[in-house]
């Protein structure tokens, strides 16, 4: 599934400077295309959202059945958080949540792709390049970024996960930064520092303690942002 020619000690250098990297063609470039068709034909996306306070997941036909009415109380509710700063709305798949059933081979394609995150060789990848030896398990979801989707700055610092390095292993393809959907970053302060564009086939690493956005996907965006996400643990 890897790139063979990665240069582990050359990531390392670059994660060293500022807890981040990028590494671009990280998979087999036909398993990286596999993904892709995955994640946008058959991932049985569900919506997630902050409403009130609380993470909440809506599965695509319950908003489908929603009265004109509902779906405008949960898109202010939405807009009303977002705008002091709080909240998320995009589509995802959380590998935890279900287990494919046997004869699924879609299903069981995706979350061999878990078992690949989780695998003695991805962790012991992640610890040579982050230099962290208490890296031991990895939290994965499926996410697709469309219109009017984003997800608002914060940080994955929550101590009781566990929670070390964020990871985005991206399957979007031909992305164009005047579409949103960019992985943002921030000073401590909220002053904005740089952006990073989605780009086919790269795997995005920072530590947890990172403040970071994802920018609101215009009404103007061609294709769907796909990743993998999550977070390496210990």
């Amino acid at each position: 599934m890897l790139n063979p020619d990665l240069d582990i000690d050359a990531l390392a250098r670059q994660y060293a400077e500022d807890d981040r990297v990028r590494i671009p063609n990280f998979l087999d470039p036909d398993f990286a295309e596999r993904v892709h068709r995955a994640c946008r034909d058959d991932v049985p996306y569900e919506y997630i959202c902050h409403i009130d306070g609380n993470n909440v997941v809506i599965p695509e036909q319950d908003l489908k059945s929603m009265s004109r009415e509902e779906q405008a109380a949960l898109n202010n509710n939405l807009i009303e958080s977002a705008a002091r700063g709080v909240g998320f709305f995009y589509s995802g798949y959380q590998m935890r949540r279900a287990q494919p059933t046997e004869g699924d081979d879609k299903l069981t394609f995706l979350h061999s792709l878990f078992e690949f995150v989780n695998s003695e060789q991805m962790l012991s990848l992640i610890s040579q390049i982050s230099g962290r030896k208490d890296i031991n398990s990895a939290d994965a979801h499926f996410t697709r970024y469309t219109s009017g989707q984003y997800l608002t700055r914060h940080t994955d610092n929550i101590t009781a996960e566990g929670r070390r390095i964020a990871y985005v292993m991206s399957f979007t393809k031909d992305w164009h930064p005047d579409w949103g959907g960019l992985l943002h970053f921030y000073e401590s302060d909220g002053a904005p520092r740089d952006f990073w564009v989605p780009v086919f086939n790269s795997l995005n690493l920072f530590d947890v303690r990172h403040t970071h956005s994802v920018s609101y996907v215009t009404p103007f965006a061609r294709n769907q942002r796909l990743s993998l996400t999550g977070w390496f643990c210990g």
